[in-house]
């Protein structure tokens, strides 16, 4: 008899096997009906074999019938959800939930023939990459240019020899806000291309997954979950802007794009290209340590020079303490040689917290104990559990009205830029101005027409906008006070990223950034466009703590809307944590309250672990007897992004 051995559709930590009947014709990758726990399931085949039914001490079920609605999954995708189930200490049912989801089966219309332009040509420096990258043996690389150098140059012209080879490319970006402009670039040069983002519907998605099974499609372009697309015979696989913290999944299954992209570039024996004018050092790290290849731009496109930077101390501003005045005074100057401003404001809303004046209590959500932000909609704001609250002068912990906004947001610069310069045009672009990809387009579109261009991160990343002749930066101070090692790291790449908006069309433009602390050795590099020096300093910074690259870090995080529940746990853990020391190279630091207490009601605690780059397997493994308790959350995030 033929069985099968199927992952079942609800949370169980093991694999099921069933007797295909004999009139059943099945493959690996079909989706079954069956009865499971004596209630009609549905199953995914993972691999079918010959057996007996003396092999096994227990009578197997027969499987049902094909469950017809749902595409199959590709045996790639297979390995791959086995391989993340493991590594993200989650069960199968949950990594397939995560890679795959619910997709059907979608009849396809033929699709229309595209007028294609030919590449452009690439300049000596690029096409020494290009060559390298193609004849190398390494499957791993990392292209760090500064900004403007012609990164996506390259990439078309690998993924143009990646086609021509017959096989299919994965093209991954940041964020959202960037998938107009690469689809913009790229449907001019290739055919088959397929764009997938969280703004689509769940119908125009599953079309895009159809047409990847049909091998209608060879090539496909979007953010992080881009990467679990079941295209066929991958020969390349590229994450631009690779340092960005977005390519992180940051709630459950927490997985890093970075990880499933060298798993899916091992299954399919497909080179990876990182990318990147500031890449993350634990990425840059692999590279001196010569898993990954690096390659190196160090011009912009056409030989222009780079931007001037300048830091301005916010303690020796005279006239205006929301604007530094020589930003106020360089924007003006701007306007005049009728070029374009670029204002990044950190932060959303109008104030970035509110304080009494009575009783100096910060005004806080109470589901999530954060501050709230003050919206000039007439609303505070939660921007942890989204919750508003109708504004008000009286402070929640005396009641005397006297509660006041403090610190910088978008909306209070937008509103003082439309004062100080009232007969510009003037864009704002953050989450409250746009929210979907369609009001994004419109917003972009309209930026031939903006005279200041004001934005948070959004306008940060990739962008290539004209005529710019400044950009300041505002707000960046409050980046170095997170309790996170990677700090300064986070705020070096915002601040270089931003600054290489300016003047990508032009020599000659200018950079303020405005701070508390000119002095903080980030700015220093910034000031230069000394990636490598900064990054070096990081990597000898790190050494001594046992931080990534040198160590692997893993967080628990536990929380519950009892808090003495949760607290409960913590003599259990720290033996949990002395029993693993005694075997294993880690170092435990807690348990303790999380940096961010409170979220959605729920108290939250942390136990951050470092662990010897050889021992993380068998750590994983140990976690497997981590302390539980009914009534208690629990996520361990691998190779935490942010702690939190």
């Amino acid at each position: 008899m033929q069985v099968a051995d199927l992952i079942i559709l609800t949370n169980v930590n093991k694999r099921y096997t069933y007797i295909i009947p004999i009139e059943l014709n099945v493959e690996v990758g079909n989706f079954v009906d069956i009865i499971f726990s004596k209630r009609v399931q549905i199953g995914l085949i993972t691999s079918i074999k010959n057996a007996k039914k003396t092999d096994y001490p227990y009578p197997l079920s027969h499987i049902q019938s094909i469950h017809e609605k749902r595409a199959p999954v590709p045996f790639s995708l297979l390995k791959l959800i086995e391989w993340f189930a493991c590594h993200y200490c989650i069960t199968e049912y949950n990594a397939l939930k995560c890679i795959v989801g619910v997709k059907k089966r979608r009849p396809l219309s033929p699709k229309e023939n595209q007028n294609v332009q030919e590449l452009t040509p690439l300049t000596i420096e690029q096409n020494k990459i290009f060559n390298t990258i193609k004849k190398s043996n390494k499957k791993h690389h990392l292209i760090r240019g500064v900004t403007g150098s012609g990164k996506t140059q390259i990439y078309a012209h690998l993924i143009n020899n990646t086609i021509m080879n017959k096989q299919s490319v994965l093209m991954l970006i940041p964020e959202i806000s960037l998938t107009p402009q690469f689809t913009s670039f790229f449907s001019t040069i290739f055919p088959n291309i397929g764009v997938i983002h969280s703004g689509l519907t769940t119908k125009n998605k599953e079309i895009i997954w159809n047409q990847c099974l049909n091998n209608e499609l060879t090539i496909i372009i979007g953010p992080r979950s881009a990467i679990f697309m079941p295209l066929d015979n991958i020969g390349l696989i590229i994450i631009d802007e690779e340092h960005d913290a977005s390519y992180k999944q940051e709630s459950s299954p927490r997985y890093y794009t970075h990880e499933v992209a060298i798993k899916r570039s091992d299954i399919h024996q497909a080179k990876l290209i990182f990318g990147s004018a500031t890449p993350s050092l634990t990425t840059y790290a692999q590279s001196k340590q010569s898993s990954i290849e690096y390659h190196q731009l160090n011009k912009r496109y056409n030989d222009i020079s780079m931007p001037k930077v300048h830091i301005l101390d916010m303690k020796t501003t005279q006239k205006n303490y929301i604007i530094h005045d020589e930003m106020i005074t360089c924007i003006e100057a701007t306007l005049k040689e009728k070029k374009k401003a670029l204002i990044l404001v950190n932060r959303r809303g109008y104030s970035s917290f509110l304080k009494c004046n009575s009783c100096g209590a910060i005004q806080k959500c109470n589901d999530c104990n954060t501050s709230y932000t003050y919206h000039s909609d007439g609303y505070f704001r939660c921007h942890q559990c989204l919750k508003t609250k109708k504004m008000t002068r009286k402070c929640s912990s005396c009641n005397s009205y006297d509660v006041e906004y403090y610190g910088v947001a978008i909306q209070k610069v937008f509103y003082e830029l439309s004062h100080l310069f009232p007969n510009s045009n003037i864009t704002r672009i953050d989450r409250d101005t746009v929210k979907n990809i369609t009001e994004l387009q419109t917003a972009l579109t309209s930026i031939n027409k903006t005279d200041i261009l004001i934005g948070t991160q959004m306008i940060a990343k990739g962008h290539n906008f004209p005529d710019v002749g400044m950009v300041g930066i505002i707000g960046v101070d409050t980046m170095l006070s997170f309790p996170d090692f990677r700090a300064s790291e986070r705020l070096f790449q915002l601040v270089t990223q931003m600054a290489g908006r300016a003047g990508r069309d032009q020599s000659g433009s200018l950079v303020y950034i405005q701070t508390f602390q000119p002095n903080h050795y980030a700015f220093s590099f910034v000031k230069t466009h000394d990636v490598s020096g900064f990054l070096n300093q990081e990597y000898e910074y790190r050494e001594p703590f046992g931080y990534p690259p040198f160590k692997a870090i893993i967080n628990v995080i536990f929380s519950a809307k009892d808090n003495k529940k949760a607290e409960q746990l913590y003599p259990s853990i720290k033996k949990f944590n002395l029993d693993a020391s005694k075997q294993l190279d880690i170092t435990a630091i807690g348990p303790k309250v999380a940096p961010i207490e409170k979220v959605n009601g729920y108290f939250r605690h942390n136990v951050f672990y470092k662990i010897g780059l050889s021992d993380v397997i068998p750590f994983k493994e140990h976690l497997k007897k981590f302390p539980k308790k009914y009534g208690i959350r629990f996520v361990i995030d691998i190779d935490p992004q942010s702690l939190l």
